[in-house]
């Protein structure tokens, strides 16, 4: 399964970007089926920087089931490249569990629209082998992926503001 999401979000891009290499403390914080996120690994090569993450979701797991599902089938490795000079960020998703049936990856362009206003597309391919279930967690996993990222454009300026206050951007 693959989709595209595009938002115009009421903030400087140099800022949104700041913001969101701010990860282990926002998605947490903003995204309510994450539980945690943690950096594993950074690295700069030259307009590029190189990103482990380790996060880990609750999702919208019946109480009962919570009981057979632990935290660690509902975690993955992030491994991201964002580019400075092109504001690109593609990456792959490695999940602890079933990664052998499980494949994601995605690209998010940020755009200059204005001095306080940018464009975020965003692509995302899902590929879950598994016979009926698979399709069915596909569009799980992306309606609930939808409805995170649709909350951005009203919370990232405020975010940044925030941010800002805090000396963090």
């Amino acid at each position: 399964m693959k989709y595209e999401i595009y938002h115009e979000i009421d903030a400087n891009i140099d800022d949104l970007v700041k913001l969101t290499q701010l990860r282990e403390d926002r998605d947490p914080r903003v995204y309510p089926n994450v539980t945690s996120t943690k950096l594993i690994k950074e690295e700069r090569k030259g307009s590029k920087l190189l990103t482990v993450l380790e996060t880990c979701a609750n999702g919208d797991i019946p109480p009962k089931l919570r009981k057979l599902i632990k935290p660690e089938m509902l975690s993955w490795h992030e491994y991201g490249e964002f580019d400075f000079d092109t504001n690109e960020y593609r990456y792959k998703v490695k999940t602890f569990y079933l990664s052998n049936v499980f494949k994601m990856q995605g690209k998010v362009q940020w755009t200059r629209l204005g001095e306080n206003k940018s464009g975020r597309k965003m692509t995302v391919e899902i590929d879950i082998k598994v016979p009926i279930l698979g399709r069915m967690a596909e569009k799980k996993i992306s309606e609930t992926q939808i409805e995170n990222l649709d909350l951005d454009p009203g919370r990232m300026p405020l975010e940044v503001e925030e941010a800002k206050k805090q000396g963090t951007i």
